[in-house]
């Protein structure tokens, strides 16, 4: 039986991810630039490519399960354990370009976790500054009590 729809599949699997890691890497730079309808649009199209890349990958593992017999372990390393020659070889160059994307990714993605959080941080102090925590700044009953009762205004004379 030939390794070919897996091969298929994983490269389109490293296509996807590569796309996704410009996206990523797009998301940075509007991050640090604090164009949010840019950062919006760029959300949208990492959906869709997570999206393409979960069905890509569900139908990865329908081809390594038919290749493999349905067995439980359905590795790619199972995978090139079982192939010989040009497959075999094909197969580890796509799993170590699939894994260094997958590395490069995950920095990416580690980074733009840190500039969103520290974006919001940013965010969460300016607003403290800006709007203060005690708003008691009318009269209560409190201060009233402590005042003198020959110091509070009389609205109605009683003796006139």
């Amino acid at each position: 039986m030939s390794a070919k729809p897996i091969i298929e599949q994983l490269k389109r699997l490293c296509v996807l991810h590569e796309h996704l890691l410009t996206l990523s890497e797009e998301k940075t730079e509007a991050l640090k630039a604090g164009k949010t309808k840019e950062l919006s649009n760029i959300l949208t199209k990492e959906q869709k490519y997570i999206q393409a890349i979960g069905q890509t990958e569900e139908d990865r593992i329908k081809a390594t399960s038919v290749f493999l017999g349905y067995s439980e372990n359905n590795t790619i390393s199972a995978c090139i354990a079982k192939t010989t020659g040009s497959e075999k070889e094909e197969l580890e160059q796509l799993y170590e370009a699939l894994s260094n994307v997958l590395g490069h990714l995950k920095k990416v993605n580690e980074m733009n976790r840190q500039l969103t959080r520290d974006a919001l941080q940013f965010i969460s102090i300016s607003y403290d500054m800006l709007v203060p925590k005690d708003n008691n700044f009318n009269y209560s009953k409190s201060i009233k009590a402590e005042l003198p009762k020959s110091s509070r205004m009389k609205l109605f004379d009683s003796k006139a």
